[in-house]
């Protein structure tokens, strides 16, 4: 009877660790690992963005990225104070605003669709303001996704949204 009660004691101990490792550590690795990869590989730091082209079959920033979509990607950090994101977005098409904490999990996103205009302005902000157009962001660093869909693949469509997704900034 003892033996069984150790090895429950046991199954529960090693369950409490494996959940603990997959939920608070491994998310926060693979976040790390991609910040370190974006980071060498695209030579861009904290709070500046990287606007990447149409991906193609070689593209392994992001495993299997969508073809159809441009991205732009920021790993952000409000230790230094407040964040502004402005650009021009497309009129007609799909695009869309997210932000993720650094264990992975997405805690904004906004599209074409709840935006009254396709002027991209927002405040990214820690110090939980409230306002038009300010994010209260819940951590101090993460990573911030725009995607931009790209309907025709003709060059001069193509043309047309990169000069869009090169207007936005973050500073």
């Amino acid at each position: 009877m003892k033996k069984i009660f150790f090895y429950l004691w046991i199954l529960l101990i090693m369950s409490i660790c494996s959940y603990n490792l997959t939920i608070h550590y491994i998310p926060n690795i693979v976040y790390g690992v991609f910040h370190n990869k974006i980071e060498k590989n695209q030579g861009i730091g904290d709070n500046e963005i990287k606007h990447f082209d149409i991906p193609n079959y070689k593209s392994r920033d992001v495993v299997m990225p969508n073809p159809d979509f441009l991205y732009s990607v920021s790993f952000y950090d409000l230790s230094s104070g407040d964040l502004k994101l402005k650009g021009n977005m497309p009129d007609s098409t799909y695009w869309s605003v997210s932000f993720y904490k650094p264990n992975t999990i997405n805690w904004y996103v906004k599209n074409d669709k709840e935006f009254n205009s396709n002027r991209l302005e927002l405040n990214l902000t820690i110090n939980n303001t409230k306002g038009k157009n300010i994010i209260n962001s819940p951590v101090k660093k993460g990573l911030m996704i725009i995607r931009i869909l790209v309907e025709n693949k003709d060059q001069n469509s193509i043309d047309y949204y990169k000069s869009l997704q090169k207007s936005i900034t973050i500073n």
